[in-house]
C-alpha cells in the first residue's frame, strides 16, 4: 500500500496476525529506476516478523526480483518464510519473473512466497516456492485465486544464507 509520512510517499506492507494485530511494517527501500517518476520515497531499513515462532520477512516488488541481498538479508536474521508483494503487470520477460522467484528461495533455503495481484495482462502470478526451489503451487493468470498450501517451517533451514560471508563481498 501506499503510505504517507514526513518523509514522503512510501510503498508500505503490513505483517498482520491471524488475530488482526498489525505487528510492524516493512518499506520498499530499493526502487526500479522506472519507478522515480511516481516520486516514491525509500524507506531507511529492514526488519522480519514472528508468527507463532516463525520468523518472516518481507521484501516488496522490485527488491525481489532485482536486489536478492534484500531476501538473503531477512534470511540471514531467521525468517523461514519471505513474502514478496509485487505488482507485475505484463512484461516481455516472465521467465526471469518466474526463476527469480526460484533463485531467491534456493539461494537461501528457504520458504518464497510471491504474491501478485490478479490483473488483465498479469504474466507473472502469486507462487509459492519450497526451500529446495520446487513451485509448490502457482496461481493461474488473469484470475483472482487464493492459494493455501501446507508448510513445515522447519524445512526451511537457511543454510545456504547462513554460509554467507560478508568479508568475501
Amino acid at each position: 500500500m501506499e503510505w504517507q509520512d514526513d518523509l514522503g510517499l512510501h510503498i508500505v506492507a503490513f505483517m498482520i496476525s491471524e488475530s488482526g494485530e498489525i505487528l510492524g511494517y516493512q518499506t520498499k527501500n530499493q526502487y526500479d529506476p522506472d519507478e522515480d517518476k511516481f516520486g516514491y520515497v525509500p524507506g531507511t531499513h529492514r526488519r522480519v516478523f514472528e508468527i507463532k515462532g516463525v520468523t518472516l520477512g518481507i521484501v516488496i516488488c522490485h527488491e525481489g526480483w532485482r536486489y536478492p541481498e534484500t531476501v538473503r538479508w531477512a534470511a540471514r536474521q531467521g525468517a523461514r518464510i519471505v513474502f514478496h508483494p509485487q505488482f507485475t503487470n505484463e512484461v516481455t520477460n516472465p521467465e526471469f519473473y518466474q526463476n527469480a522467484m526460484i533463485c531467491r528461495s534456493g539461494e537461501n533455503n528457504i520458504f518464497f512466497a510471491s504474491v501478485n495481484y490478479a490483473l488483465e495482462s498479469q504474466n507473472v502470478t502469486t507462487t509459492i516456492i519450497s526451500p529446495f526451489g520446487e513451485r509448490l503451487t502457482v496461481a493461474a493468470p488473469r484470475q483472482e485465486q487464493l492459494l493455501v498450501w501446507d508448510i513445515d517451517p522447519n524445512q526451511a533451514s537457511r543454510r545456504l544464507a547462513d554460509r554467507y560471508n560478508p568479508g568475501l563481498f
